[in-house]
């Protein structure tokens, strides 16, 4: 597969510069280093074909949807929805609003108003009739009844429509019935095959219009295009003057507001009339149903001796076309309301605009056509809600009309809804950010034994208690947060995130830096930059959201503490919180929700204090340190660091994605005990096996010298100021710093270049130090136990001169506390003295007023 891409990606290099060959590889290894380590969890960790994951001694539900953006509409409106989440949020475009008819429907191919085997059946014989695919009219007529070769005919057409949805053994086969019954009875009916109403208009339009400039001269020019047609199949001339009709019948219903009509049926209507037209000669079709209509409405009125009344009527609304329209459309309504066969009366109903235009057009030349046009399509396989019990009902003109509509009208309407639903979709997925919240651990990441005997257990211990569990043993008093601290580097985001994938939760990290001190508000309108803005809008949309989300609050000493408090009721039995979306006040209840929240901060800032979270937040936290040795785990924590440096060297890069058991056999051997090779799973050679040997014993010694400063560093860090008797040691010893540090090894380096090599890494880390980075480098140096006799002179130097400044600040401190004493007693002094002199005051000035008066 790797020599494949090779040869993809030096094709792209030759068609596009910019196209480069190694970051397609690169990928190509990151994504199989991960789909290897992913089959791992799937046999170690997974339960329930990768439905169920066990954390320690807990089982938990995995979602297997993948984040995505939908809309999906409810209560008649379109919702965006994130996928496998609570989060809907209404959207009211104008456009979409016109387009509603579409919101349901699937396919282009079916709509409620017209079956899928329906559309495939017009399209054959559109594609027939323009001969536009390798079979005509006369074939298909010829195959009608030959259900091998019309099948055949049909799978072949429909191949290349895939996205029209049609089912194999299904839907091309109730196309065949379809057309078994549509072609003879089109081919009998002639241009019945138009609907009424658009037969109707023709015959009123032109007989109110044919003497008229240019309609006097549209018989000659409909018939010099059917024979263009004929001899040359060549439809233009056809196509441009039913086009010219089209233009005129438009103009014409604008003076004569006859009904109302779409531009589907003008066009159809104004494509009747040239047909009509080619005719020689000249006649109208009309159907057997207009002509009972007609004899129906004579007869009744013959009855009620009115006839000669409404000729009368009909004569004096002569050039009123429209009105001339409504009064019989009103009589013929009027007759069938009182039909007592309902059903009778509703069929008929569809051929009273046929019926007025015989009356109002009555000097117009017709022929009558007995045909059928009803008929029922039996034995069909497919569902829709017009078959009923595999029978579907069919007028032709109806069958023709609807596949016109559906062609000209649903099916553009129906791609542009669609066309824009995308649009719309791919805006709000780039306004929402919806990639940077899928949980994406490093492709470095190693589930080594520390996570598994330590690290799991103890996140699945909290999960328990605040998503709940599979099975009976599930709490119902869900409640709680994660806290993970430790210093930088300690991997704490990407075991968190690599625990949120595996689960399949939305990842959602807060970065609380971002927030800064200043901000004790959820509300993104008081955020003080859009920084923080922006963090904000991710953590109420985090709420939204509610189900399968892990809220990470990453780096909270940033945080000011009456921010953190925000999340006390969060993390209790009520599991409330108050937000504020889209500008307005929120609250959200997690009771019941797939939700988490998980805190990660570093206890020790640059200058040794420790930082403080509200108590009432900290009784509800399970609280780790990953920067320190865990009871029993002082084995596993120090082959952490090995574990985690795999990746980052190209000699044991591999080690990485076989099976960990050959791992540890190999650090024993580094190690120097005695191990059978045999039982190593892969297959080694002598000379790959001695170079992953060699590199390992020199992670070995720089694993023992990491393991020693993280150790310092977090002596030192939790000692408070006044107790130290040395500077604050602020080197660091974190995954980070040994994956740095094992990604420069080699085999071949010896004791005194790896000695070099570390030290040189712990100065370019004492450099980036604000303060203090000799007598960092000093203490490490002592750590090492390689001193010289200058370093040492030199740091019992700055340890004494250490010490006597905190002597001297002691006493400095001793004697500032002693003056504010005094000045608070010389206070209290002067405030009595303060008292009887505003006595004396008051005795003197009743003394005065007394004198005054005598």
């Amino acid at each position: 597969l790797i020599v494949k891409v090779r040869q993809i990606a030096a094709t792209l290099r030759e068609l596009d510069d910019s196209v480069k060959a190694d970051d397609i590889e690169a990928r190509l290894k990151s994504s199989k280093d991960q789909a290897f380590r992913g089959l791992r969890d799937k046999s170690e960790i997974y339960e329930a074909d990768g439905n169920v994951i066990k954390l320690g001694q807990h089982r938990f539900s995995v979602n297997t949807q993948v984040l995505d953006l939908t809309l999906l509409e409810q209560d008649n409106h379109l919702h965006i929805h994130l996928t496998g989440t609570d989060y809907f949020e209404v959207l009211d475009t104008p456009e979409l609003k016109h387009l509603q008819a579409y919101w349901q429907q699937a396919l282009v191919s079916e709509n409620d108003a017209f079956y899928r085997a329906e559309y495939l059946a017009g399209q054959i014989l559109s594609a027939a009739e323009s001969q536009q695919a390798d079979f005509d009219l006369p074939h298909l007529q010829a195959i009608l009844h030959d259900q091998t070769q019309l099948l055949a005919l049909i799978k072949a057409f429909i191949a290349p429509r895939y996205k029209e949805g049609y089912e194999k053994g299904i839907h091309d086969y109730d196309a065949a019935q379809l057309l078994r019954q549509i072609i003879p009875v089109r081919e009998a009916a002639e241009l019945l095959r138009f609907n009424p109403m658009q037969r109707g208009l023709a015959k009123v339009f032109w007989d109110s219009t044919h003497t008229q400039q240019p309609q006097n001269t549209w018989i000659e020019r409909a018939q010099s295009a059917l024979q263009m047609q004929q001899v040359f199949a060549h439809s233009d001339a056809k196509q441009l003057l039913a086009h010219e009709v089209a233009q005129h019948l438009k103009v014409f219903l604008t003076t004569q507001p006859i009904i109302e009509t779409t531009s589907t049926d003008i066009a159809s209507s104004a494509a009747y009339l040239v047909e009509e037209l080619a005719q020689t000669p000249l006649s109208f079709v009309s159907s057997r149903y207009a002509q009972q209509l007609v004899d129906e409405l004579r007869r009744s009125l013959d009855i009620a001796r009115a006839w000669q009344n409404f000729n009368i009527a009909l004569e004096k609304l002569t050039d009123q076309t429209a009105k001339q329209w409504a009064l019989l459309e009103t009589w013929f309504n009027a007759m069938l309301q009182a039909n007592e066969d309902t059903q009778q009366a509703a069929k008929l109903a569809h051929y009273i605009p046929e019926s007025i235009a015989c009356f109002i057009a009555s000097d117009m030349p017709q022929r009558p056509n007995k045909t059928e046009l009803e008929f029922t399509v039996n034995d069909l396989m497919g569902e829709h809600v017009r078959i009923k019990q595999h029978c579907l009902q069919l007028s032709l003109d109806r069958f023709f009309s609807q596949y016109q509509q559906h062609q000209q009208v649903v099916i553009p309407q129906f791609q542009q809804y669609h066309k824009l639903r995308r649009t719309i979709i791919q805006q709000q997925r780039e306004q929402l950010r919806l990639q940077e919240f899928k949980a994406q651990p490093l492709s470095s990441f190693v589930r080594n034994r520390l996570i598994n005997e330590q690290y799991l257990p103890l996140i699945g211990d909290n999960l328990a208690k605040q998503m709940g569990t599979v099975g009976e043993n599930k709490r119902s008093d869900l409640m709680g947060l994660l806290m993970m601290i430790s210093p930088p580097g300690y991997g704490k985001t990407t075991l968190m995130e690599y625990t949120a994938n595996r689960l399949g939760l939305i990842f959602m990290k807060i970065n609380c830096p971002s927030l800064g001190h200043s901000v004790v508000s959820l509300d993104p309108s008081q955020a003080p930059d859009s920084a923080a803005r922006q963090e904000l809008e991710k953590l109420n949309m985090a709420l939204e959201m509610a189900n399968n989300v892990m809220l990470y609050l990453d780096d909270i000493q940033h945080t000011d503490a009456e921010f953190l408090q925000k999340f006390i009721s969060l993390s209790d039995g009520t599991r409330r919180i108050e937000g504020v979306w889209k500008g307005k006040a929120r609250t959200y209840d997690m009771r019941g929700k797939k939700f988490c929240i998980v805190m990660a901060g570093n206890p020790y800032t640059e200058s040794g204090e420790t930082f403080k979270i509200p108590d009432m937040l900290a009784n509800r936290a399970d609280i780790y340190n990953l920067g320190d040795i865990l009871g029993g785990a002082k084995e596993a924590f120090a082959l952490s660091y090995i574990e985690n440096s795999l990746s980052s060297n190209q000699i044991l890069a591999p080690l990485a994605v076989r099976d960990m058991s050959d791992v540890y056999l190999l650090i024993a051997m580094a190690q120097g005990k005695t191990v059978d090779s045999n039982q190593l799973k892969h297959d080694y050679s002598s000379a790959e096996r001695t170079e992953i040997v060699e590199v390992l014993k020199k992670l070995l010694h720089i694993q023992t010298l990491v393991l020693k400063v993280n150790q310092q560093y977090i002596a030192s860090a939790a000692q408070a100021d006044e107790y130290r008797t040395e500077p604050a040691f602020k080197l660091q010893g974190s995954y980070r710093n040994m994956n740095k540090m094992a990604e420069k090894v080699s085999a071949i380096m010896n004791h005194d270049e790896l000695l070099q090599m570390t030290r040189d890494h712990y100065l370019g880390e004492a450099q980036l130090l604000t303060q203090g980075a000799e007598e960092n480098l000093l203490k490490l140096a002592e750590l090492r136990g390689n001193m010289t006799a200058t370093e040492k002179h030199r740091w019992h130097e700055i340890k004494a001169n250490f010490q006597h400044k905190q002597q001297a600040e002691q006493q400095e401190v001793a004697i500032g506390r002693e003056i504010v004493t005094n000045i608070k007693y010389m206070g209290k002094e002067l405030g009595e003295l303060s008292k009887l002199s505003r006595q004396k005051l008051e005795w003197i000035t009743q003394i005065r007023a007394k004198n005054t008066k005598k």
